[in-house]
């Protein structure tokens, strides 16, 4: 599994676990508003060792994994790195964008899993606009679906991105149904875009105070 970086400790990122944070390198979608554009581009990196030995040595000090990117699911490793947290006994969370329901179906199954937050970034008919022709909404949805059928925690993100709007939140809210948490991310402008998505990255974005009369179905994190 290619890690591109560790966060040592985080205390947000995994629902009242004391956690570090695992980056991986490489992602299939191409999100314009992106704030890990570095981990986008798939190669190779060294810290996949480093990373277990840094999580040995903090047994009993940190109580979870959250595995992030970049989009874990593409890793061929994925799954040999979860059973070495397992083995571990630490909890591990699992942050995707949804593409790969196959993955997520095998982990799931084999209780490999105890949180599962799943992106989804857009409407239907937005999807490749915002995420790039990687971007598969079918899956998502695919996914979407094994996490209700499941009795793991999970909750559902989507970033205020740039001319995202009310209306839009509205679909996306009909079209996942009802889950146990929808975490709405408002926007901070990233430090690295394509030259062609300056226009969209500057544009607009939805504040907390125009979302939060809407807060009754989602949570408003910074």
């Amino acid at each position: 599994m290619n890690i591109a970086a560790i966060e040592k400790l985080s205390l947000l990122d995994f629902p009242k676990v004391v956690s570090a944070l695992v980056f991986t390198q490489g992602c299939n979608y191409d999100c314009f508003y992106c704030h890990n554009r570095s981990l986008i581009e798939s190669k190779k990196t060294d810290l996949y060792e480093e990373s277990l030995n840094f999580l040995k040595k903090r047994k009993g000090k940190l109580q979870g994994v959250v595995i992030t990117g970049g989009e874990p699911t593409i890793q061929s490793r994925l799954k040999e790195f979860i059973i070495e947290c397992k083995n571990l006994e630490y909890l591990v969370k699992l942050d995707t964008n949804g593409s790969n329901p196959k993955i997520l179906r095998k982990l799931i199954k084999e209780n490999l899993l105890d949180y599962v937050a799943l992106d989804v970034k857009t409407t239907l008919k937005d999807y490749h606009k915002v995420c790039g022709r990687g971007a598969n909404y079918e899956n998502v949805i695919k996914s979407l679906n094994l996490l209700k059928e499941s009795s793991l925690k999970w909750e559902i993100r989507t970033t205020l991105y740039p001319d995202l709007t009310i209306t839009q939140l509205e679909q996306i809210a009909k079209e996942i149904g009802k889950t146990p948490l929808w975490r709405l991310n408002l926007y901070r402008e990233p430090l690295n875009y394509k030259k062609e998505d300056a226009l969209r990255i500057k544009s607009k974005a939805l504040t907390k105070e125009e979302v939060q009369k809407y807060s009754g179905c989602f949570v408003i994190s910074n």
